[in-house]
């Protein structure tokens, strides 16, 4: 399974605003979609989706925009994950809602396989914050000049 564009969109604008934190005023989504090359609409609905999580804040006004609810150390991909595409399934068997083909359940071989690939990557993102993921590009930005 592949996380949509959707995740990946989020991510961008969201490290965008964790590099900004704590000080800088909230970021207009203008500012957001044209530095990460996201279409404007689109990360509109993104951000109300983000808003309703937990995860930014908007202020209205001509200084008005959006900036991070909680410290980027608070905030983790698996957060973004849920928010944007709900629990991670390698397989639609592993889905809470999925109408599954498969009527073997846990006498299924591969079913303890990919229950173990959920895991693992629902801890990797688990553990990647949005701190470490703004680190990540400011190590990445320095070696490049």
């Amino acid at each position: 399974m592949k996380f949509g564009v959707g995740v990946d969109y989020c991510l961008k604008a969201l490290i965008m605003l964790a590099e900004r934190y704590p000080g800088a005023p909230p970021q207009r989504v203008e500012e957001i979609a044209a530095a990460q090359a996201i279409p404007e609409n689109y990360l509109r609905r993104l951000l109300i989706e983000l808003k309703r999580g937990g995860l930014v804040a908007s202020q209205k006004g001509p200084s008005g925009g959006y900036l991070l609810a909680r410290h980027p150390a608070k905030i983790t991909m698996l957060d973004v994950v849920q928010i944007i595409e709900g629990d991670y399934a390698p397989v639609e068997c592993l889905e809470e809602t999925g109408n599954s083909p498969c009527s073997r359940g846990e006498t299924c071989a591969m079913r303890g396989v990919w229950c173990e690939v959920r895991d693992s990557v629902t801890a990797i993102l688990q553990r990647t914050t949005l701190q470490a993921l703004a680190e990540r590009r400011r190590t990445a930005l320095h070696f490049q000049i």
